[in-house]
């Protein structure tokens, strides 16, 4: 007996048609969110609908998904890259934060479709890296570091000795970011992403609670910081934001700090 996934495989797969960027092998049905290239900016994907990135960057991309639905219904999003089969991922119902995927898609396209079940199950989709999404500010060394709305990025440098990247966001609104920089580990991936203000709680090192599956660390309180000393590299800093991925009671009303000083 086939799997599911050999099943959903057969029924969603088509042979890529002209223009399809890397020729990929499969493309999943559905209707087109919009005609134009996604580069990361965050979007509602109706059931069925898709946003596809031509060309994602040679390293790694962070990946925060939300089921907006506020009904107990179970979402799923698939994504497919170059030639491969979809890989399904599932949009928890109710969920008080976004699930987060740290992956290196190698430069290859990507397509990411809502095939939910329930017709009123909307996901929110969001990603960055470098060479994506918008211009980054510049993250100085030193105080008092610098301030980036939802949806924007700096971008730094270490320096090679040890170092503070540290993150608050005062108001006590959830904020949500991403940082890469430093060796990649052995998934081949050296991007972390830690929510402050969160209700997930304390987690991730330093706490005995594990951090959620994607995520490095949570916090409850207004400020985290990371301790580094990685060679000299670009430091790339994402603000995920509150506003893109969760209920609008929960908006950042002021914009997050962030600094990176030498220790």
């Amino acid at each position: 007996m086939p799997s599911r996934r050999d099943v959903l495989t057969h029924l969603v797969c088509e042979t890529a048609g002209e223009g399809a960027a890397s020729n990929p092998a499969y493309a999943l049905l559905g209707r087109p969110e919009s005609t134009a290239p996604w580069d990361g900016d965050p979007v509602t994907l109706q059931q069925y609908d898709s946003v596809s990135m031509p060309q994602t960057p040679n390293g790694s991309m962070m990946l925060a998904y939300i089921n907006r639905s506020l009904r107990n219904s179970e979402g799923k999003l698939a994504w497919t890259s170059g030639s491969s089969a979809p890989t399904i991922l599932v949009a928890p119902a109710l969920a008080l934060a976004p699930t987060v995927l740290v992956d290196n898609w190698q430069g290859n396209n990507l397509t990411l479709t809502n095939i939910s079940v329930g017709s009123d199950t909307p996901i929110g989709v969001e990603a960055f890296g470098p060479g994506i999404g918008p211009t980054p500010e510049t993250l100085p060394i030193g105080p008092p570091g610098v301030q980036i709305a939802a949806g924007q990025a700096a971008q730094g440098a270490t320096t090679g000795g040890y170092m503070q990247l540290g993150f608050q966001q005062e108001d006590g609104n959830p904020a949500m970011f991403g940082f890469i920089g430093g060796p990649a580990g052995s998934d081949g991936n050296n991007a972390y992403v830690i929510a402050i203000n969160s209700p997930l709680g304390n987690s991730g090192p330093g706490t005995p609670n594990p951090a959620p599956p994607g995520y490095f660390a949570t916090s409850a309180g207004n400020a985290w910081s990371y301790e580094l000393k990685w060679p000299s590299s670009v430091l790339y800093v994402a603000n995920f934001g509150a506003a893109t991925l969760v209920p609008p009671s929960m908006i950042a009303a002021t914009m997050p700090t962030i600094t990176l000083i030498r220790l």
